[in-house]
């Protein structure tokens, strides 16, 4: 009789808390965007570092079937992320040229890697690493911040990007390392980049130049004389390279301002999708408990009753357990349908993410593949130009 009376009251206990569960109130949050921090002072230019962004990992492997993550929009992300924090880095004025870039193999002074952890509309994760071009790291971060509903509100149009603030945190923390280093040590960074390019596409003139230490740490050995015809040929390969880049930082520029509007709607949807599913989730956990409790209490009751009327209340307490456990499938399905209805929003950006034909000033080169690829044929191109023009008297 006790585990009786305890079955029913746990199961009028889990019924009032289903039935009377409400919809968690949203996280409000502040709209008020951080300061950007400026150099205490102006850089010579000759020792201001250009900064490579290669586009940041998507993360995708870190994913199982019960993140409601959509590949397309992820790789799309990874971009347009990356392309953020260059715009904020710009803004600063402490630094150099700043490029995203297809991979690593693009020769810059400073890399900006990541990897997206979550990025679900209510909440950004990013790992943030920052290595010099000699491969000493100058730090590696977690960046999280979450934002609230009012972030997503039309009728503010003064508020930026939800996640701004994570941008500027970034951009903040890079250049207290840059105020810590010395123009002296600045100058030689841009010196080592330099010569690794120099060392690429002529190894045998170059490989004296520069030596690396047992941790993986390049510093330099010599230098080249200023004339050297080798190393003239080879700034102008530099060049080229660069203007392969920034033709590719258009496409960058352009395909982020393609998907802004359309990311911004599928932000704002996911942000609701994401606070709905676990409000439909909680709701129907707590139902479905409370269904298995009242049929447990129903079965229970049947067993133990002696008399027809114990045993009509043990079957319509089973009956309000199965109609309650339904409930609570429903409200369960619900939210698998919501995040599908945004998986059909982010399919719309597949469209907006295919590699372009590069069109250079003095020539058209129709590079296919990936973003990556077509950098990787750049570089055998810019080799082939490189022997064609040392073979030239």
């Amino acid at each position: 009789m006790q585990i009786v009376n305890y079955l029913k009251s746990s199961t009028m206990a889990l019924l009032l808390m289903a039935g009377s569960a409400t919809a968690a109130v949203d996280k409000i949050t502040s709209s008020t965007t951080l300061p950007l921090d400026i150099p205490s002072r102006a850089y010579p230019v000759d020792t201001l570092l250009d900064v490579g962004i290669p586009t940041l990992n998507d993360g995708l492997y870190m994913t199982d079937d019960n993140d409601t993550v959509f590949p397309e929009v992820r790789y799309a992300e990874a971009i347009y992320f990356s392309n953020q924090l260059g715009k904020v880095l710009e803004k600063s004025g402490a630094w150099g040229a700043i490029r995203v870039t297809p991979n690593s193999d693009v020769i810059m002074d400073l890399y900006i890697t990541g990897t997206i952890y979550q990025s679900d509309g209510e909440t950004m994760d990013l790992e943030i690493v920052a290595t010099d071009s000699s491969g000493k790291q100058w730090f590696s971060n977690r960046y999280k911040q979450s934002t609230g509903k009012y972030a997503y509100d039309r009728r503010l149009k003064s508020l930026g990007d939800p996640f701004q603030n994570l941008f500027i945190r970034i951009a903040n923390d890079l250049l207290k390392y840059r105020e810590a280093i010395s123009d002296e040590r600045a100058q030689e960074l841009r010196t080592i980049s330099e010569l690794r390019f120099a060392k690429k596409f002529s190894p045998e003139a170059f490989d004296s130049y520069i030596k690396e230490d047992r941790n993986g740490i390049l510093s330099i050995s010599r230098l080249p004389a200023e004339n050297d015809s080798i190393l003239q040929r080879v700034r102008k390969i530099r060049e080229r390279d660069y203007l392969y880049v920034d033709t590719m930082q258009d496409y960058y520029d352009g395909f982020s301002q393609q998907m802004h509007l359309a990311y911004q709607d599928f932000r704002r949807a996911s942000y609701d999708s994401v606070v709905r599913a676990r409000q439909l989730n909680q709701q129907g956990t707590k139902q479905i408990i409370g269904g298995i409790g009242a049929i447990l209490a129903g079965i229970y009751g049947r067993t133990q009753a002696r008399s027809n009327i114990a045993d009509d209340a043990g079957t319509a307490t089973a009956a309000v357990g199965g109609f309650v456990l339904k409930a609570g499938l429903d409200k369960r399905q619900k939210a698998a349908e919501i995040n599908e209805s945004v998986a059909e929003m982010g399919s719309s950006l597949e469209a907006e993410i295919a590699p372009q034909v590069i069109e250079l000033e003095d020539r058209t080169v129709t590079l296919t593949g990936t973003v990556q690829a077509q950098y990787q044929q750049w570089q055998e191109l810019l080799g082939k130009i490189y022997q064609q023009e040392r073979a030239t008297p």
